[in-house]
């Protein structure tokens, strides 16, 4: 089945308004297994909104349309659907009871121009929204065998109404089963992963292969389809383990998580509490750690030591291997993570320093120098680092860094 998602609303071509909708849709119509060609994003103006769904139309299977279905008169997605497939509107008395209602457990007087909320192409499917005044429908076209899924606009309505009715619907009409694993690759960027994996990529038939980059991590899907699912997950877990067999060191999850998720739950499942020092990202590492609930239960403290004075009073970093060496070295970073486990008595510990810029570096030190000391099982390990870009993506680029080098050594355990 191929689907096409049909953004309506002049306000998203301004930048008022994140089209989260369409991720949201994408990702839930992939888990059924069917396939997204196209996003469509048109302003309030009804010629340009038939020209998108004639044109989708001819190649979707499945189209979704989202937004238009308030009660001004620039909300005109049905009107525009029933036009253009030449179908007649018409009141639905059932749903025109439950726009009253709705007012009246608000104790407002309904407006005039809400009725027409309550107007439908004649023989669609309605879907009542018990989070709004707008009810959504479904219209099939039954010859062609295609629908059309008709969604309001706000995030919390649509999740609602997709989740109560449209995914039902859809897993009824589907019969294309589909998985999916996401590989998420730290430590090893996009070039290098296509270059290792291009036999793979190129020869794909089922399961396919892509790639995808961002925020330091490469994602790798593979997806099978058109299989039973024990078939489906046969053949990607067959292609993973191809996979793993070249990149495994630098797979962190397959369900497409973070690294700072991956580290938060490895600390939780092993019992470990974790304290951390840092100074160029200045809070960073120990803000990736708290994201996500349950924080307490592994991370002990983190202190921000940016000056050499605080380094000294905070963990306990002498005033000689500041002098002779540094605060970006090695001898410091050692220092760092050694006095903060001494404070804390943690049983892991991190620490950060470095010169993240774009101001401070020297030919001996520039700007990307970074050191990271892992103290893990009563030994303490320190690496040098050299990372480019801007201050900001210098800083999470050393985020990253510090938790999969965690990572390794939390696996080895």
């Amino acid at each position: 089945m191929k689907a096409g998602i049909l953004a309506i609303g002049t306000e998203l071509l301004m930048g008022q308004t994140v089209n989260t909708n369409a991720t949201y849709l994408s990702k839930q119509l992939n888990d059924l297994g069917i396939g997204v060609y196209y996003h469509y994003t048109i302003g309030d103006n009804p010629e340009r909104i038939k020209k998108a769904l004639r044109d989708m139309l001819e190649t979707c299977d499945l189209i979704i349309t989202t937004g238009g279905l308030g009660p001004t008169l620039d909300d005109i997605t049905k009107e525009v659907i029933a036009e253009t497939l030449g179908l007649e509107m018409i009141l639905d008395h059932r749903s025109l009871a439950i726009v009253k209602d709705h007012f009246k457990k608000f104790n407002r007087v309904m407006p005039e121009s809400n009725i027409r909320q309550a107007y439908f192409p004649d023989g669609a499917i309605i879907l009542d929204n018990e989070k709004g005044t707008a009810p959504a429908c479904i219209v099939t076209l039954k010859e062609a065998n295609q629908a059309i899924v008709v969604l309001p606009g706000p995030p919390r309505e649509l999740k609602f109404l997709y989740e109560k009715y449209v995914k039902d619907f859809l897993s009824e009409t589907n019969a294309l089963k589909m998985h999916s694993v996401y590989l998420s690759v730290y430590d090893y960027g996009e070039s290098s992963a296509e270059e290792t994996l291009m036999d793979l990529i190129k020869g794909q038939s089922n399961p396919t292969i892509a790639t995808y980059a961002g925020d330091g991590k490469v994602l790798i899907r593979v997806t099978s389809s058109g299989l039973t699912h024990d078939e489906n997950v046969d053949e990607v877990n067959r292609v993973v383990a191809e996979i793993k067999n070249r990149i495994g060191s630098f797979v962190v999850s397959e369900m497409g998580e973070d690294i700072d998720q991956v580290v938060s739950n490895l600390l939780r499942d092993k019992g470990l509490k974790i304290a951390i020092v840092e100074s160029c990202t200045g809070g960073k590492l120990t803000s990736a750690l708290v994201k996500y609930p349950g924080a307490s239960e592994l991370l002990d403290v983190g202190i921000v030591t940016y000056s050499n004075t605080s380094k000294v009073r905070d963990v306990n970093v002498s005033h000689d291997t500041l002098q002779t060496y540094g605060a970006v070295s090695h001898q410091t970073c050692f220092e760092m993570v050694k006095g903060l486990i001494a404070k804390t008595g943690s049983d892991v510990g991190i620490s950060v320093t470095g010169v993240a810029g774009p101001t401070g570096g020297t030919l001996e030190k520039p700007v990307g120098l970074v050191y990271i000391g892992i103290s893990i099982g009563g030994t303490i390990y320190t690496f040098e680092n050299k990372f480019t870009g801007d201050r900001e993506l210098i800083q999470n680029r050393c985020v990253i860094k510090a938790l999969k080098l965690l990572y390794d050594y939390l696996i080895k355990m």
